[in-house]
């Protein structure tokens, strides 16, 4: 149990996903009060539970159960945030869609798709929580991409776009809002055992995997556990002066 995001509020758009789970428990361990958005409430229930094991800290901590969709959805839910803790100190986005299928067979839909989900509605979320940001006279955003937004994946040329969208807009972000003390930045984690690697494909094809893990430096694949680090540092005010900057979280598969 740490300190460094004492009397901050986080808020984790895809807080019921692996890697925004492993961010919220993160947090909370360093001090945030947290409020986690997913459209599956179950798990954030579960995880909140988690949290708290009787500490009777239950006001650090709510659930909204919401996919942010639209811009109506952006605003209400920044509000809700707002008039529970007063104030947004950070915001890890981290919703994520992925298909994959060779390029002469990749459906314009799943493309339409995975920047939906991988850039529309984090640009439309990080909109609303700015303001907020703006209001308080500072924040931390962070963006959650893939070594794919910079490096390219066969098989995958519709999540590679989309997260080299979210890298460019991140980017602009932090420049025209770095006025306003607010910092963003991007973590592009390298294959991660997250949902997609669970998927029939991978099962099917562990060979696959294999080699992924054959030509990573470090030897294995990642655990959403090994980005947590990055991802508190960036939230806590030690990272004042960074932003702007894609960071690889990837055990050195951009190296090779």
């Amino acid at each position: 149990m740490g300190n460094r995001l004492e009397n901050k509020v986080a808020v984790i758009f895809g807080g019921a996903g692996r890697i925004g789970s492993s961010a919220a428990e993160a947090f909370w361990n360093e001090g945030a009060s947290l409020a986690l958005i997913d459209k599956n409430a179950e798990k954030l229930a579960t995880l909140k539970q988690r949290f708290l094991k009787g500490s009777g800290q239950e006001q650090r901590c709510v659930i909204i159960e919401d996919d942010i969709e639209n811009e109506s959805d952006a605003q209400t839910v920044s509000k809700r945030v707002r008039e529970i803790f007063g104030k947004i100190d950070i915001l890890l986005n981290c919703p994520a869609y992925i298909f994959r299928a060779p390029f002469l067979d990749h459906p314009v839909e799943e493309l339409d798709r995975q920047w939906h989900v991988n850039v529309r509605l984090v640009f439309i979320f990080s909109q609303a929580i700015a303001k907020v940001m703006k209001d308080g006279g500072r924040g931390k955003i962070i963006n959650l991409a893939s070594i794919g937004g910079q490096y390219p994946e066969k098989e995958h040329a519709g999540h590679c776009a989309a997260k080299a969208g979210i890298i460019a807009i991140s980017r602009v972000m932090a420049l025209e809002l770095a006025q306003f003390n607010i910092q963003v930045n991007v973590v592009a984690p390298g294959p991660t055992e997250t949902v997609p690697f669970s998927s029939p494909f991978y099962t099917q094809h562990p060979e696959v995997l294999q080699r992924i893990e054959a030509r990573t430096p470090a030897g294995r694949i990642g655990h959403p556990e090994d980005h947590t680090g990055l991802l508190v540092f960036l939230a806590c005010e030690e990272s004042d002066w960074v932003t702007g900057q894609v960071i690889l979280s990837d055990g050195g598969l951009g190296l090779v």
